[in-house]
C-alpha cells in the first residue's frame, strides 16, 4: 500500500516555467494533474513579477548608458 505524494511546489514552479517558455513534455501534464491549485498561482505571481522586474532592470540599463 503505497500512497502518491502529490506534487509540490517546486513541481508547480517548474510547470509554470514552462508554460512560459512554451516547452511542455507529452507526459507533462499527466504529471501536472495532482499539483495544487494554489501552488500554480503563487509560482504564477512569481514569475511575472521576476520577469516584470527583469524587463524593468533591462529598460533602465539601456536608457542609463545611451550616449
Amino acid at each position: 500500500m503505497t500512497e502518491k505524494k502529490a506534487p509540490g511546489f517546486l513541481a508547480a514552479l517548474v510547470a509554470v516555467l514552462s508554460a512560459f517558455i512554451g516547452i511542455r513534455k507529452r507526459g507533462a501534464s499527466l504529471a501536472d494533474q495532482g499539483i495544487r491549485p494554489q501552488h500554480i498561482v503563487i509560482a504564477a505571481l512569481l514569475c511575472a513579477a521576476a520577469f516584470v522586474t527583469t524587463l524593468l532592470l533591462i529598460v533602465r540599463w539601456v536608457i542609463a548608458h545611451a550616449h
